[in-house]
Protein backbone atom coordinates (compact mmCIF):
# COMPACT_ATOMS: atom_id res chain seq x y z
CA UNK A 1 0.00 0.00 0.00
CA UNK A 2 1.48 3.46 -1.13
CA UNK A 3 1.97 6.50 1.38
CA UNK A 4 -1.38 8.24 -0.19
CA UNK A 5 -3.79 4.86 -0.11
CA UNK A 6 -2.16 4.60 3.70
CA UNK A 7 -3.27 8.12 4.50
CA UNK A 8 -6.45 7.90 3.36
CA UNK A 9 -6.93 3.90 5.32
CA UNK A 10 -6.26 5.95 8.06
CA UNK A 11 -8.42 8.72 7.70
CA UNK A 12 -11.29 6.40 6.65
CA UNK A 13 -10.69 3.91 9.95
CA UNK A 14 -10.84 7.33 12.38
CA UNK A 15 -14.10 7.90 10.70
CA UNK A 16 -15.73 4.63 10.72
CA UNK A 17 -13.82 4.11 14.73
CA UNK A 18 -15.92 7.71 15.54
CA UNK A 19 -19.27 6.28 14.12
CA UNK A 20 -19.13 2.70 15.69
CA UNK A 21 -18.29 4.49 18.64
CA UNK A 22 -21.39 6.90 18.44
CA UNK A 23 -23.70 3.91 17.72
CA UNK A 24 -22.20 1.71 20.77
CA UNK A 25 -23.56 5.03 22.97
CA UNK A 26 -27.12 5.77 21.60
CA UNK A 27 -27.77 1.99 22.70
CA UNK A 28 -25.85 2.11 26.06
CA UNK A 29 -27.53 5.46 26.93
CA UNK A 30 -30.87 4.05 25.85
CA UNK A 31 -31.15 0.99 28.09
CA UNK A 32 -31.82 0.70 31.67
CA UNK A 33 -28.27 0.89 33.45
CA UNK A 34 -28.95 -2.18 35.98
CA UNK A 35 -30.59 -4.64 33.37
CA UNK A 36 -27.60 -3.66 30.92
CA UNK A 37 -24.60 -4.30 33.21
CA UNK A 38 -26.75 -7.70 34.34
CA UNK A 39 -26.43 -8.73 31.12
CA UNK A 40 -22.90 -7.91 30.21
CA UNK A 41 -22.01 -9.20 33.71
CA UNK A 42 -24.31 -12.82 33.04
CA UNK A 43 -22.92 -13.44 29.88
CA UNK A 44 -19.47 -13.60 30.28
CA UNK A 45 -20.50 -15.93 33.68
CA UNK A 46 -22.35 -18.16 31.54
CA UNK A 47 -19.52 -17.92 28.33
CA UNK A 48 -17.16 -18.79 30.92
CA UNK A 49 -19.06 -21.86 32.60
CA UNK A 50 -20.13 -23.30 29.28
CA UNK A 51 -16.01 -22.95 27.54
CA UNK A 52 -15.28 -24.85 31.38
CA UNK A 53 -17.45 -27.23 30.59
CA UNK A 54 -16.22 -27.98 26.98
CA UNK A 55 -12.25 -27.46 28.13
CA UNK A 56 -13.21 -30.39 31.14
CA UNK A 57 -14.57 -32.73 28.08
CA UNK A 58 -12.60 -32.08 25.05
CA UNK A 59 -9.28 -30.75 26.70
CA UNK A 60 -9.31 -27.49 24.57
CA UNK A 61 -8.37 -23.68 25.37
CA UNK A 62 -11.87 -22.21 26.61
CA UNK A 63 -10.97 -18.76 25.22
CA UNK A 64 -11.70 -17.18 28.47
CA UNK A 65 -9.02 -14.64 28.34
CA UNK A 66 -10.52 -13.36 24.87
CA UNK A 67 -13.61 -13.40 26.63
CA UNK A 68 -12.72 -11.52 29.43
CA UNK A 69 -10.59 -8.79 27.28
CA UNK A 70 -14.22 -8.29 25.12
CA UNK A 71 -16.14 -7.92 28.15
CA UNK A 72 -13.65 -5.64 30.24
CA UNK A 73 -13.56 -3.16 26.97
CA UNK A 74 -17.55 -3.14 26.83
CA UNK A 75 -17.54 -2.17 30.34
CA UNK A 76 -15.15 0.42 30.02
CA UNK A 77 -17.42 1.89 27.39
CA UNK A 78 -20.68 1.40 29.52
CA UNK A 79 -18.99 3.34 31.91
CA UNK A 80 -17.63 5.98 29.50
CA UNK A 81 -21.62 6.61 28.73
CA UNK A 82 -23.25 6.24 31.85
CA UNK A 83 -21.06 9.36 32.91
CA UNK A 84 -21.41 11.48 29.80
CA UNK A 85 -25.12 11.16 28.96
CA UNK A 86 -27.84 11.93 31.55
CA UNK A 87 -30.36 9.18 32.47
CA UNK A 88 -33.26 9.41 29.54
CA UNK A 89 -36.93 9.57 31.18
CA UNK A 90 -37.36 6.99 28.72
CA UNK A 91 -35.15 3.54 28.73
CA UNK A 92 -36.13 0.18 27.79
CA UNK A 93 -33.96 -2.98 27.75
CA UNK A 94 -33.67 -4.72 24.58
CA UNK A 95 -31.92 -8.06 23.79
CA UNK A 96 -31.36 -7.90 20.14
CA UNK A 97 -29.62 -4.36 20.97
CA UNK A 98 -27.53 -5.54 23.67
CA UNK A 99 -26.11 -8.47 21.02
CA UNK A 100 -25.35 -5.58 18.69
CA UNK A 101 -23.73 -3.76 21.58
CA UNK A 102 -21.30 -7.05 22.14
CA UNK A 103 -20.94 -7.23 17.91
CA UNK A 104 -20.40 -3.45 17.90
CA UNK A 105 -17.20 -3.55 20.85
CA UNK A 106 -15.43 -6.38 19.13
CA UNK A 107 -15.71 -4.26 15.66
CA UNK A 108 -14.67 -0.99 17.45
CA UNK A 109 -11.20 -3.18 18.96
CA UNK A 110 -10.60 -4.55 15.50
CA UNK A 111 -10.48 -0.88 13.85
CA UNK A 112 -8.56 0.34 16.67
CA UNK A 113 -5.88 -2.09 15.68
CA UNK A 114 -5.61 -1.64 12.18
CA UNK A 115 -5.82 2.21 12.84
CA UNK A 116 -2.09 1.06 15.43
CA UNK A 117 -1.09 -0.31 12.38
CA UNK A 118 -1.78 2.04 9.28
CA UNK A 119 -1.03 5.50 10.99
CA UNK A 120 2.24 3.83 12.20
CA UNK A 121 3.38 2.16 8.88
CA UNK A 122 5.63 6.12 7.70
CA UNK A 123 7.17 6.57 11.78
CA UNK A 124 10.79 7.49 10.49
CA UNK A 125 13.51 6.22 12.50
CA UNK A 126 13.26 7.96 15.70
CA UNK A 127 14.87 7.78 18.88
CA UNK A 128 14.52 3.83 19.10
CA UNK A 129 16.30 4.05 15.71
CA UNK A 130 14.24 1.48 12.88
CA UNK A 131 12.52 -0.07 15.55
CA UNK A 132 10.12 3.18 16.29
CA UNK A 133 7.21 1.88 13.72
CA UNK A 134 6.69 -1.42 15.14
CA UNK A 135 7.29 -0.13 19.01
CA UNK A 136 4.46 2.98 18.04
CA UNK A 137 2.00 0.00 16.96
CA UNK A 138 3.04 -2.32 19.99
CA UNK A 139 2.02 1.09 22.11
CA UNK A 140 -0.81 1.80 20.13
CA UNK A 141 -2.26 -1.86 20.74
CA UNK A 142 -1.04 -1.57 24.34
CA UNK A 143 -3.03 1.77 25.09
CA UNK A 144 -6.11 -0.44 23.56
CA UNK A 145 -6.35 -3.64 24.37
CA UNK A 146 -4.14 -3.66 27.73
CA UNK A 147 -5.36 -0.83 29.87
CA UNK A 148 -6.97 -2.48 33.06
CA UNK A 149 -6.80 -5.59 32.31
CA UNK A 150 -5.72 -6.93 35.39
CA UNK A 151 -6.27 -9.46 38.33
CA UNK A 152 -7.73 -7.84 41.53
CA UNK A 153 -6.60 -9.60 44.00
CA UNK A 154 -4.08 -7.82 46.20
CA UNK A 155 -6.04 -4.18 46.47
CA UNK A 156 -6.15 -4.55 49.93
CA UNK A 157 -2.73 -4.99 50.44
CA UNK A 158 -1.76 -2.23 47.68
CA UNK A 159 -4.28 0.69 49.48
CA UNK A 160 -2.70 -0.58 53.24
CA UNK A 161 0.71 0.42 52.06
CA UNK A 162 0.15 3.61 49.90
CA UNK A 163 -2.51 5.42 51.89
CA UNK A 164 -0.62 4.30 55.58
CA UNK A 165 1.37 8.06 55.44
CA UNK A 166 -1.98 9.51 54.67
CA UNK A 167 -3.86 7.54 57.71
CA UNK A 168 -4.34 11.27 59.93
CA UNK A 169 -5.66 13.37 57.40
CA UNK A 170 -7.88 10.39 55.71
CA UNK A 171 -9.39 9.82 59.24
CA UNK A 172 -10.16 13.59 59.08
CA UNK A 173 -11.61 14.25 56.40
CA UNK A 174 -13.34 10.89 55.58
CA UNK A 175 -14.27 9.32 58.98
CA UNK A 176 -12.22 6.26 57.91
CA UNK A 177 -8.41 5.34 57.58
CA UNK A 178 -6.21 3.61 55.12
CA UNK A 179 -6.96 0.08 56.75
CA UNK A 180 -10.70 0.61 56.38
CA UNK A 181 -10.31 1.78 53.12
CA UNK A 182 -8.54 -1.04 51.97
CA UNK A 183 -11.11 -3.18 53.70
CA UNK A 184 -13.51 -1.60 51.63
CA UNK A 185 -11.42 -1.76 48.00
CA UNK A 186 -10.13 -5.23 48.61
CA UNK A 187 -14.54 -5.90 49.21
CA UNK A 188 -14.95 -4.25 45.82
CA UNK A 189 -13.16 -6.46 43.98
CA UNK A 190 -14.25 -9.83 45.50
CA UNK A 191 -17.37 -8.94 45.01
CA UNK A 192 -16.44 -8.78 41.41
CA UNK A 193 -14.79 -12.05 41.08
CA UNK A 194 -17.06 -13.83 43.30
CA UNK A 195 -20.30 -12.05 43.92
CA UNK A 196 -22.09 -14.55 41.17
CA UNK A 197 -20.78 -17.55 43.02
CA UNK A 198 -21.18 -15.93 46.13
CA UNK A 199 -25.16 -14.56 45.30
CA UNK A 200 -25.98 -18.46 43.72
CA UNK A 201 -25.05 -20.35 46.98
CA UNK A 202 -27.05 -17.55 48.74
CA UNK A 203 -30.13 -18.79 46.57
CA UNK A 204 -29.38 -22.65 47.33
CA UNK A 205 -29.41 -22.10 50.94
CA UNK A 206 -32.39 -20.10 50.90
CA UNK A 207 -34.56 -22.79 48.68
CA UNK A 208 -33.35 -25.13 50.60
CA UNK A 209 -34.82 -23.34 53.97
CA UNK A 210 -38.32 -22.50 52.57
CA UNK A 211 -38.12 -26.42 51.45
CA UNK A 212 -37.12 -27.39 54.97
CA UNK A 213 -40.23 -25.14 56.32
CA UNK A 214 -42.28 -26.39 53.98
CA UNK A 215 -41.78 -30.01 54.34
CA UNK A 216 -42.16 -29.14 58.77
CA UNK A 217 -45.83 -28.36 57.85
CA UNK A 218 -46.37 -31.00 55.46
CA UNK A 219 -47.15 -29.36 52.57
CA UNK A 220 -46.19 -27.62 49.07
CA UNK A 221 -43.44 -24.98 48.57
CA UNK A 222 -45.94 -23.26 46.77
CA UNK A 223 -48.97 -23.39 49.51
CA UNK A 224 -46.42 -22.26 52.30
CA UNK A 225 -43.99 -19.78 50.44
CA UNK A 226 -46.13 -16.63 51.23
CA UNK A 227 -46.38 -17.68 54.96
CA UNK A 228 -42.55 -18.44 54.60
CA UNK A 229 -41.78 -14.73 53.40
CA UNK A 230 -43.63 -12.98 56.18
CA UNK A 231 -41.98 -15.04 59.09
CA UNK A 232 -38.43 -14.52 57.31
CA UNK A 233 -38.36 -11.11 56.54
CA UNK A 234 -34.16 -10.89 56.35
CA UNK A 235 -33.94 -13.58 54.36
CA UNK A 236 -36.59 -12.37 51.95
CA UNK A 237 -34.42 -9.75 51.74
CA UNK A 238 -31.22 -11.33 50.94
CA UNK A 239 -33.68 -13.13 48.13
CA UNK A 240 -33.47 -9.79 46.92
CA UNK A 241 -30.45 -9.10 47.44
CA UNK A 242 -29.17 -12.09 45.77
CA UNK A 243 -31.65 -11.60 42.50
CA UNK A 244 -29.85 -7.84 42.28
CA UNK A 245 -26.41 -9.13 42.26
CA UNK A 246 -27.39 -11.77 39.69
CA UNK A 247 -29.00 -10.09 37.16
CA UNK A 248 -29.02 -6.39 37.72
CA UNK A 249 -25.02 -5.84 37.87
CA UNK A 250 -25.48 -5.95 41.88
CA UNK A 251 -22.12 -7.14 41.83
CA UNK A 252 -20.60 -4.14 41.19
CA UNK A 253 -22.73 -2.18 43.72
CA UNK A 254 -19.86 -1.10 45.95
CA UNK A 255 -22.48 1.36 48.45
CA UNK A 256 -23.92 -2.22 48.79
CA UNK A 257 -20.70 -4.96 48.83
CA UNK A 258 -18.56 -1.98 51.00
CA UNK A 259 -18.60 -0.39 54.59
CA UNK A 260 -17.34 2.97 52.78
CA UNK A 261 -18.97 6.06 53.88
CA UNK A 262 -20.81 7.76 50.94
CA UNK A 263 -18.88 11.11 50.84
CA UNK A 264 -15.64 9.02 49.67
CA UNK A 265 -17.59 7.19 47.35
CA UNK A 266 -18.34 10.43 45.74
CA UNK A 267 -15.47 11.68 44.94
CA UNK A 268 -14.51 8.74 43.19
CA UNK A 269 -17.89 8.66 41.24
CA UNK A 270 -18.93 10.29 38.16
CA UNK A 271 -22.73 11.53 38.38
CA UNK A 272 -24.84 10.93 35.12
CA UNK A 273 -23.64 13.18 32.37
CA UNK A 274 -20.85 14.69 34.67
CA UNK A 275 -18.14 14.40 31.90
CA UNK A 276 -17.98 16.57 29.28
CA UNK A 277 -14.68 15.82 27.39
CA UNK A 278 -14.38 11.72 25.71
CA UNK A 279 -17.29 12.22 23.35
CA UNK A 280 -16.54 15.93 22.71
CA UNK A 281 -16.68 16.72 18.61
CA UNK A 282 -13.37 16.59 17.41
CA UNK A 283 -10.90 14.16 15.99
CA UNK A 284 -11.09 10.19 18.34
CA UNK A 285 -13.92 11.75 19.33
CA UNK A 286 -15.32 8.27 21.78
CA UNK A 287 -12.90 5.80 20.52
CA UNK A 288 -10.25 4.09 22.46
CA UNK A 289 -7.85 6.88 22.20
CA UNK A 290 -9.21 9.04 23.97
CA UNK A 291 -8.82 9.08 27.73
CA UNK A 292 -11.33 6.74 29.51
CA UNK A 293 -13.13 8.33 31.85
CA UNK A 294 -12.60 5.30 34.39
CA UNK A 295 -8.84 6.42 34.11
CA UNK A 296 -10.15 9.99 35.84
CA UNK A 297 -13.08 8.57 38.83
CA UNK A 298 -13.57 4.85 38.62
CA UNK A 299 -17.15 5.21 39.75
CA UNK A 300 -20.55 5.79 38.61
CA UNK A 301 -23.38 6.69 41.00
CA UNK A 302 -26.75 5.31 39.48
CA UNK A 303 -29.51 6.44 42.21
CA UNK A 304 -28.32 7.05 45.60
CA UNK A 305 -25.73 4.28 45.03
CA UNK A 306 -22.44 4.09 43.56
CA UNK A 307 -21.48 1.35 41.16
CA UNK A 308 -17.63 -0.25 40.12
CA UNK A 309 -18.81 -0.29 36.40
CA UNK A 310 -15.47 -1.13 35.17
CA UNK A 311 -14.01 -3.09 37.79
CA UNK A 312 -10.26 -3.18 36.46
CA UNK A 313 -9.40 0.33 37.04
CA UNK A 314 -10.83 0.73 40.81
CA UNK A 315 -7.05 0.71 42.19
CA UNK A 316 -5.30 2.78 40.25
CA UNK A 317 -7.32 5.33 39.35
CA UNK A 318 -9.19 5.03 42.53
CA UNK A 319 -5.97 5.60 44.08
CA UNK A 320 -5.19 8.64 42.19
CA UNK A 321 -9.01 10.44 42.56
CA UNK A 322 -8.80 9.95 46.69
CA UNK A 323 -5.63 11.54 46.90
CA UNK A 324 -6.49 14.30 44.39
CA UNK A 325 -9.85 14.72 45.72
CA UNK A 326 -8.30 14.81 49.65
CA UNK A 327 -6.59 17.40 48.82
CA UNK A 328 -9.14 19.60 47.48
CA UNK A 329 -11.01 18.88 50.37
CA UNK A 330 -7.95 19.52 52.59
CA UNK A 331 -5.76 21.98 50.49
CA UNK A 332 -3.20 22.95 53.71
CA UNK A 333 -2.07 19.13 53.51
CA UNK A 334 -0.41 19.86 50.19
CA UNK A 335 3.31 20.74 51.49
CA UNK A 336 2.94 17.66 54.04
CA UNK A 337 1.20 15.63 51.62
CA UNK A 338 4.69 16.70 48.80
CA UNK A 339 7.16 15.10 51.37
CA UNK A 340 5.15 11.87 51.96
CA UNK A 341 4.33 10.72 48.68
CA UNK A 342 8.20 10.23 47.53
CA UNK A 343 8.67 8.00 50.51
CA UNK A 344 10.92 4.63 49.26
CA UNK A 345 8.85 1.07 49.71
CA UNK A 346 11.33 -0.01 52.67
CA UNK A 347 9.77 -3.83 52.78
CA UNK A 348 11.55 -6.04 50.53
CA UNK A 349 8.68 -8.19 50.64
CA UNK A 350 6.02 -5.69 49.16
CA UNK A 351 8.84 -4.34 47.16
CA UNK A 352 8.53 -8.32 45.60
CA UNK A 353 4.73 -8.19 45.92
CA UNK A 354 4.45 -4.47 44.18
CA UNK A 355 5.53 -6.37 41.09
CA UNK A 356 1.99 -8.31 40.69
CA UNK A 357 0.37 -4.42 40.70
CA UNK A 358 2.04 -3.24 37.71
Amino acid sequence: MNKPTRIEAAASLLKDMEATAARMRTLIVAMPAHELLGYIYAQRLMKAMADQNATEEQGKDDGSDDLINENQFLLEYVHAVLASDAAPADVKFDEAQCAELFELSRKLRTQAMLFAMATAADTKDGVFGPDTADIEVHAKFTWVMMRGNRYQVLEGEFYRYVLAPHDDVLKEVYGVGAADIAEGFQAMADATRSGHADAILEMMNLFDAAQAFAAAQNRPLKDVLEAWVAANAEQSKAVGRAMDDMFRGGIANVSRHTKLPPTLLADLAYRRGEEMEFFTAGDFAGTPYRTLPARKKPLIQLGSDYYAVDPCFTRDAGYRALLYKLLQRKPDYRKTFEGKRCERPTSKKFERRAILFK
